[in-house]
């Protein structure tokens, strides 16, 4: 009975509750705060059989820390209420329980280079799980949504990838999902179990890792490859800048980045310039001054001409200032990425 998880949550909850009546304040916190695993770990066949568990609590490095010195003591006075909790089994009891440090893994968002934020991977893993679990117990079908299905895996595989995380998921289609439920799964309840153990510990491990606050890509870069390279190393270096050397370069990079941007969207017979002199193919400034001129014409476009130059002058500025900070690092790549999304969302690629 001991290694039904319902079971478990019923004595952990009860425990809590004593815990808090006896004013416990500290045990209640630990318990509370720690990941629990139960392993089997003694047996005794004397009149018929008593198995025997030991309960694991897993806890934070500063929770471990502030309790090493004492930890034998709140081991025992934890397994003194577990074992009032569970004196009414019979053949089987928690006998021991330890205390473990656990450090969580820290993410470095700054891979993603801000093409996809923490909250929309989370969304679209959480996508790819009910839909997983919606073809599998009568829901949706697979033709109307497979598709759907291939593209978030898709872009999901990668934002793993660049985390450093295995994706726990192997069907990438969902008839493939259909050939491994239809041939081992025969009750829903088997496959929706079988997806939320796939899941459900990776989405707790992003949702519990704070992101930084960088400004985000919000735009397609598909075909911008070069731009969305860029985007990347600029979030790491930002992310890893200490001297006045290494800020300078994340404004080197935005400015690199800028002029690839103009290339990409400056066209020679449909962009004049603005004064009429021959552009080099370095002058992010002149090239973007007259794809904006073009692109946001008419009266109707005034105040988004003058946010575009605006944005434009100020990431222009920024990438050129010979002094840099960490302030100035920050303002430049967010300007950088700014003018990123402007443009792409000018080029539809929304």
């Amino acid at each position: 009975m001991l290694e039904n998880q319902d079971e478990i949550r019923t004595i952990v909850y009860t425990v809590t509750e004593i815990l808090k009546a006896d004013k416990l304040d500290e045990l209640t916190e630990i318990l509370n705060s720690a990941q629990i695993t139960l392993e089997q770990t003694g047996y005794d066949n004397w009149n018929g059989g008593t198995y025997f568990y030991t309960l694991h609590l897993l806890v934070d490095i500063g929770t471990f820390v502030k309790i090493r010195d004492r930890i034998q003591s709140v081991e025992s006075a934890l397994l003194e209420k577990f074992s009032v909790a569970t004196r009414h089994y019979e053949n089987e009891g928690i006998s021991n329980i330890t205390i473990v440090p656990k450090a969580k893994p820290k993410i470095d968002w700054a891979r993603l280079g801000g093409t996809i934020s923490k909250e929309q991977l989370v969304q679209d893993i959480e996508f790819l799980k009910n839909t997983m679990i919606s073809v599998a117990t009568g829901g949706q079908r697979i033709p109307d949504i497979n598709d759907q299905f291939k593209h978030k895996y898709t872009t999901t595989d990668k934002a793993l990838q660049k985390l450093n995380f295995k994706n726990p998921n192997p069907h990438k289609d969902l008839w493939e999902w259909y050939g491994k439920w239809s041939s081992t799964f025969s009750k829903y309840s088997e496959r929706r179990t079988y997806i939320n153990e796939m899941y459900n510990s990776l989405i707790q491990m992003l949702e519990e890792n704070e992101e930084p606050d960088f400004i985000s890509v919000t735009v397609d870069l598909t075909d911008w490859e070069r731009i969305e390279r860029s985007v990347n190393e600029i979030r790491l270096r930002q992310n890893e800048a200490k001297t006045e050397e290494q800020f300078q370069v994340v404004g080197l990079l935005s400015r690199e980045t800028i002029i690839t941007l103009a290339q990409a969207v400056f066209n020679k017979e449909k962009h004049p310039i603005l004064d009429g002199k021959e552009v080099s193919k370095t002058d992010a400034k002149r090239m973007l001054e007259a794809y904006i001129a073009v692109e946001l014409s008419g009266s109707s476009n005034e105040i988004l001409r003058k946010y575009a130059r605006a944005t434009l002058d100020l990431a222009n500025e920024l990438t050129h200032k010979r002094t840099a900070t960490k302030k100035e690092a920050s303002l430049c790549a967010t300007a950088t990425i700014s003018l990123i999304n402007l443009i792409g969302t000018i080029e539809g690629r929304i």
